[in-house]
Formats: C-alpha cells, structure tokens, sequence
C-alpha cells in the first residue's frame, strides 16, 4: 500500500468477448486513513478504449471521470499514447481463461488465470457490483485462486486444479456476463486476433468479430396464476439450489431471485433483491407495498409487463422479463 504522492496509475488491457481495449488502474494507496483504488471511469462503468491514442484524447478532454481526482492525475494528463501502451505483466485475457484452465497448473498458468479472477474482483469492488463479487468470493475455487497459500503441486493439487476447471467451464461465462456490464466501450472497435505480439494495440482500425453468447437456460413455465393478499408468512427461496448444481442460472447473475411466501390465505412467489452497502433486501413492489402471486406465470406474465415498481430501475432487471 502506498501513501498518496506515491499512487500510480498503471495502463492496462482488457479482452473481453473478441473485444480488445486499454484503460487505467489506479492501484490501492492509502489517503485520509482510507484505502482507496480506481479504474478509469464514471459511476458504476469503467472505460476502456480501443487505442492509446483515444484514452490519451479523452484524458486531455477535460470530460469528468473517477480519476480526476487522483493525486496523480496531472501526470496523467501529460502521458503520451505511446506510454499508456500497457506492458505484457498488465494484459487481461478474460477470453483465455478456458484455454488456462485445461493448460497443466505450473506456476506461470497459476498466475494467470489469477491474475483475471483477482481483476474481476477489483472491478466488482470499484463498481460496488455486490453480486459479481459474491459470485467471486463465495465460489470456494476462485477464492482458492486468490488466495496467498494455494497450492496445486502433487496429486491433490492436480484434484484441486480439476475441481477449478469444472467450475470455470460452467461459471465463467454467466461471470463475463456480468462483468461485461459494468464495462463502457469507447472510440474504435478492436478485435483481439487483430493484434500481433510485435505491435500490440497498434491496429486500431480493426474490426472485431464477436460471436454472440450461448444462450442461458431458462427455467420452466408455470401455470396461469393470481394476486395473492394477506400477511407474510415463511419465506423461502425458490429454487433451493439457485445455480443448479453449480451453473449459474439468469436469477444468480441478475441477483434477482425468487421467493415463495407462505400466507394464511396460500402460498405466492415474488422477487427479492439486495441494495446498497448494507445490502438492504428490495422487494417486487412499488412504495413499501409486495407484489405476491399465486403462480410462477402470474409473476412471469407481471414482470413482462410495462408496470414500474422498486425493481424496474436497476441495470439487471431488463434480463429478467427477457427470460
């Protein structure tokens, strides 16, 4: 950890989805007694840049973002294109974690695949995504892969290098998923087999060509369903298993799953949520008042709809009414 006159910013480069760009880290310094970390970027996104020579104008372009109030950032604005070139330690494959996954566990393939779980970890605290961080934290291989004393040398290391492989193959694509919101292209589009080892980043012409995604599974219909009133009851998550047996469904990456609550008068299913730094839970429903529905369709055919309630403002709830 560094005190202020001692925080860099260091270039990096992300490639994400066949897409290539540069942004900024500014690496954790301490400042008031606080520790504080940044990326470049405005509110819950960070920009990324097809070229050096675009991040270079939009940092002399006077434009607010988070880092404008970095102890460093009148150096920043001096930096030519050339120098905001990352160096290869800063490259972010996220793409090539697949490849990492099934490559033998030295310790340069460690490193790697690391080196993105910890980068997804970063942003997710930078952009106060509270679900994509609990879908890094609380997945026991990836906080394994963070951890400082991970070991897989040995047979059971090779059993606990297979165990990580299984969960990126089924887990981190919904994870990009997620993260890829929190990320704002800008300028030019870059593919990524566009550049070569010699002149990374140079090509910023390039046009990238992203294969679409495979689609999530969604879950099954329900029958018709009812508005149900009365006092709450039990609550209870429905399913039981949200990432059923381990593959994250659109609920878990939305963080908006479902519930059945127990009344005098039945059973009914809406939406919960958690917002905020304390997490406070947020309900399907509009001024304090709960939408409860006697079905899953009743929920499905309400949420499809055009009603504004607490849910309808938050940047994951347009893939809910999708499913």
């Amino acid at each position: 950890m560094t005190r202020p006159s001692e925080a860099s910013v260091v270039p990096i480069r992300l490639t994400l989805d066949g897409r290539t760009g540069v942004t900024l880290w500014a690496t954790p310094w301490i400042e008031d007694g606080e520790e504080w970390q940044a990326f470049l970027g405005v509110g819950q996104h960070v920009l990324v840049f097809g070229t050096p020579a675009e991040m270079a104008e939009h940092l002399r372009s006077g434009e607010e973002h988070d880092l404008t109030d970095h102890p460093r950032w009148k150096d920043l604005v001096a930096l030519t294109p050339a120098e905001l070139e990352p160096d290869e330690d800063y490259v972010f494959d996220l793409d090539g974690a697949y490849d990492l996954a099934a490559s033998d566990p030295d310790p340069y393939t460690v490193s790697e695949l690391s080196d993105l779980v910890d980068l997804i970890q970063r942003v997710a605290e930078v952009c106060d995504d509270g679900t994509l961080l609990r879908l890094v934290e609380e997945t026991p291989e990836f906080a394994m892969l963070l951890s400082d004393d991970a070991s897989f040398a040995g047979t059971d290391g090779d059993d606990r290098w297979t165990e990580v492989g299984a969960v990126v193959e089924r887990s981190w694509e919904p994870m990009l998923e997620r993260f890829s919101r929190l990320v704002e292209w800008r300028g030019s589009t870059v593919s990524a087999d566009s550049l070569t080892d010699e002149e990374d980043g140079e090509d910023g012409g390039a046009t990238a060509v992203v294969a679409d995604d495979e689609p999530t599974p969604e879950p099954a219909a329900a029958p018709p369903g009812t508005l149900v009133v009365g006092e709450v009851g039990d609550v209870e998550e429905v399913p039981d298993d949200p990432t059923e047996g381990g593959r994250y469904t659109v609920w878990e990456v939305a963080g908006i799953l479902p519930l059945s609550i127990t009344l005098p008068s039945g059973t009914g299913y809406t939406l919960r949520t958690y917002n905020g730094d304390d997490d406070d839970p947020v309900f399907l429903g509009t001024d304090l008042t709960l939408e409860l529905f006697r079905t899953a369709e009743g929920l499905a055919d309400y949420c499809a709809g055009d009603e504004e309630h607490d849910l309808s403002e938050m940047v994951t709830w347009p893939d809910i009414p999708a499913r």
